[in-house]
């Protein structure tokens, strides 16, 4: 059944399918290339496109656009797979693109909701910042090297000036920044919540946003002559998963508590990437898209057996009467997300939170602590959610609880996650290729096997264990904790949205007016075509009133 885990131990298969532009010295041709790297990510979102697909062929019966959603999830699929087997950076960015365009399509979806629309412009306009970027980045590399395919960009890397190598991991860095939401560029992925279920599964869970981390490892052996691009991705992840762990834990909308669990989980890779553990990275996303993507599913049987179709988790509880295969799936991929010893989560997360550890730094060591705190609220929140929505008293009328139901369409997809969730972590040697072992401090984590001390290893674990069971006696009998202004700032999350709307879009919008209303409206009319205008239209008469003084000169 695994066995196609083992291809990285065949050698690497590069195809190329032809050429697509030639200028002069420039060449940028279509390419596969099939590496340990390319199949590694292929397997999830092989995997899971198919299992969502499954799932929305059930969730999406009724709709009357069905046919629509079908397409453009089967055209990102598509999309998704150019990105990830592509062999140089032109191919990768055309599946950068579309993927981005498909998410703008489908959290637009139910186009006749406001909300809706407004997320998917917000989804959009917040990546088009990190496009821009990514753009400038192949528009250097091109000046650079005349080349833009991985092969060359590795050979020519280590005889690059530092400098040009700090700016394009910067322009890489923050292109990642915004298709994996990363702190600063993150508000769009809470509000692509608004799409479909199965699109947050699929494509803000498990396979579109982790994209940018997908990138960033792809060009890891830049990276590693960027020293201190490094230490700002360490300390960029660091904070987001603080960040977006703290607000989750005050979060009450379920698709949004899990939205970022998304953040925090990509911000644990970007952790892996800024100590230098590439493989980890990639074998933390491997593993992170099933049980995500099981989780959304879990949520989205819930939300559709529920007629109001509300997420709002204080309007659930007890429903692990009703709907018992949820609940079954629900508590596996949250004890795998808790990262529960055995687990899938369990063997990547822990991984990357001790290669930390093992980088003997003073940022490693903040970080390993920081990390922990997430690893700690991610077991607070994920309790949380299976408490409010399954252990409380029922918070709904008799009626809504009667129409309760589950679908068998549903549940085989899910059953697929679920197994995967549970025992995929076992598969470890056979995921972790060991990417750039020939560069130094790329093998931390093999340190943290001798060096670190027990205490240390079990940390994250004990702290998640006790304190997400002491937070049922909180919410119980502390609820006036919810009156203070700490709550309300992260349940308003940090006021981030009205800071990037005040300091930000509006300014940029009123010096968007006065140039329009300086330039295109005034200046540029006056000299162009609304000058030409009335100076054809006036023409006759300055010509009749130059003939008239002519005449009046001569009688005189």
């Amino acid at each position: 059944m695994f066995n196609f885990l083992t291809y990285m131990f065949e050698e690497t298969i590069h195809i190329n399918l032809g050429s697509w532009i030639s200028l002069g010295n420039i060449n940028i041709n279509y390419g596969i290339l099939l590496d340990p790297l390319s199949m590694v990510v292929m397997v999830p979102v092989g995997l899971v496109t198919m299992a969502v697909t499954f799932y929305a062929m059930d969730y999406m019966r009724f709709d009357p656009n069905r046919n629509r959603f079908y397409i453009i999830l089967s055209v990102f699929a598509i999309f998704m797979t150019v990105l990830v087997v592509s062999d140089n950076y032109v191919m990768m960015f055309m599946g950068w693109e579309f993927v981005g365009v498909m998410s703008y399509l489908l959290i637009s979806f139910w186009n006749t909701r406001m909300a809706a629309m407004k997320s998917a412009l917000s989804a959009m306009l917040l990546n088009r910042m990190g496009d821009a970027l990514f753009v400038m980045f192949m528009g250097t590399m091109l000046s650079l090297y005349q080349a833009v395919d991985f092969n060359t960009m590795e050979l020519l890397t280590p005889h690059t000036n530092t400098t040009l190598l700090n700016l394009l991991a910067i322009m890489l860095t923050v292109a990642a920044t915004a298709k994996s939401a990363q702190l600063g560029l993150h508000s769009w992925l809470l509000n692509a919540m608004e799409g479909p279920t199965p699109v947050s599964s699929l494509l803000h869970a498990a396979t579109m946003v982790c994209s940018g981390v997908f990138v960033l490892v792809r060009s890891s052996y830049m990276l590693e002559y960027t020293p201190s691009v490094l230490l700002f991705m360490l300390w960029l992840g660091g904070f987001t998963t603080l960040m977006s762990g703290l607000m989750a834990v005050v979060s009450n909308d379920m698709k949004r508590v899990m939205a970022l669990s998304t953040m925090s989980q990509l911000a644990m890779m970007m952790l892996a990437m800024g100590s230098s553990a590439y493989d980890l990275a990639m074998y933390h996303l491997y593993c992170h898209a099933f049980f995500k993507a099981l989780l959304f599913m879990s949520a989205g049987s819930m939300i559709h057996s529920f007629m109001s179709e509300t997420q709002d988790m204080r309007k659930y509880g007890g429903l692990i009467e009703y709907l018992p295969y949820s609940y079954v799936s629900m508590v596996m991929a949250s004890l795998s997300l808790m990262a529960m010893p055995g687990l899938t989560g369990y063997y990547s997360k822990d991984m990357v939170i001790e290669s930390l550890y093992g980088t003997y730094t003073l940022s490693g060591y903040m970080m390993y602590f920081i990390a922990t705190a997430s690893a700690t609220l991610t077991a607070i929140y994920s309790t949380r959610v299976l408490y409010l929505t399954f252990y409380n008293n029922p918070r709904s009328n008799k009626y809504t609880y009667g129409f309760m139901h589950e679908s068998n369409w549903m549940i085989m997809p899910m059953t697929m996650l679920a197994m995967y969730s549970m025992f995929l972590g076992y598969y470890r040697d056979n995921v972790m290729f060991h990417l750039n072992m020939g560069l130094p401090h790329t093998n931390t984590f093999m340190e943290t096997e001798f060096t670190m001390p027990t205490m240390f290893k079990y940390l994250p674990m004990m702290l998640g264990l006790s304190l997400s069971l002491s937070l049922v006696y909180i919410y119980e009998f502390m609820y006036k904790m919810n009156k203070s202004s700490v709550y309300n700032y992260f349940n308003q999350r940090m006021y981030f949205d009205q800071l990037l709307n005040n300091l930000m879009i509006r300014p940029t919008l009123v010096f968007g007016g006065y140039l329009n209303e300086l330039t295109d409206n005034g200046l540029t009319k006056v000299l162009g075509s609304t000058g030409m205008g009335r100076l054809m239209t006036n023409m006759p008469l300055m010509i009749m009133m130059n003939m008239m003084i002519m005449i009046m000169i001569n009688l005189m």
